[in-house]
């Protein structure tokens, strides 16, 4: 290929040549450069091998592990981990397509594949893939409050994001046992501060954020049928 492309710029020269007077010649140099450019462009493909490959792009140096680890769902997926050998341990997160920095201690490995596990599986922490699930009856009045009381749940993830654990002990003793709550923390500024947050979120108004134009109705016989129902309601025609 090179040959050929040189041999034609070679006849185009001489060509050029015989056509063209010198004058010409000397006052468009193109005409008798531009044979030679493309001879010189192929040789240094051709010796550069072709066009390069892009370069590969550079690998994360580890995964950034974003679990708390005191959390009862990730406790129990860490004591399965716990009991595998480190060597099945890195086998199974590299056989997942993340590499395993040689750097990584083997707690910071065994916390990496809980990690992955749960992400994978849909339940981590804050991650899951399907909302918690509402309880048909409350254990104590501070997980009522969890589920009915918006500002009260909003309060509490606020307190536990700044990693607040005073506040939120006082917070589950307070809705549920007040005067335990006013024996063990009563009498500083930060217990006063701490109950006036949580009271004004417990007296906070309601509101029902409407995302849909339906509405549901509950409560009728079975036997009453769609027609029945229609009839009853005509309004929601």
């Amino acid at each position: 290929t090179l040959a050929l492309v040189c041999d034609l710029g070679a006849r185009s020269r001489r060509r050029s040549a015989s056509l063209l007077s010198h004058d010409v010649l000397r006052r468009h140099p193109r005409y008798m450069t531009s044979a030679a450019l493309i001879c010189a462009a192929a040789a240094s493909f051709l010796v550069g091998g072709g066009p390069r490959a892009p370069a590969a792009l550079p690998r994360a140096s580890r995964i950034i592990a974003a679990i708390d680890y005191k959390d009862p769902a990730v406790a129990a997926e860490f004591q399965k981990v716990q009991e595998r050998p480190i060597e099945l341990v890195e086998a199974e997160i590299e056989k997942s397509g993340v590499p395993v920095p040689p750097s990584l201690n083997e707690m910071d490995m065994r916390l990496m594949l809980v990690e992955l596990r749960m992400r994978k599986a849909g339940t981590m922490p804050g991650g899951g893939k399907a909302a918690p699930k509402k309880p048909a009856s409350y254990g104590s009045k501070y997980e009522e409050a969890l589920w009915e009381k918006p500002a009260f749940k909003r309060l509490i993830d606020d307190y536990r994001a700044r990693g607040n654990t005073n506040a939120l002990n006082l917070a589950t003793e307070y809705l549920n046992s007040p005067r335990q709550a006013a024996d063990r923390y009563a009498g500083t500024g930060a217990y006063d501060e701490t109950v006036a947050a949580i009271d004004a979120a417990m007296s906070a108004k309601v509101e029902q954020q409407v995302t849909s134009g339906r509405v549901a109705f509950g409560g009728f016989p079975a036997a009453m049928g769609e027609a029945a129902i229609r009839m009853t309601l005509p309004g929601t025609e």
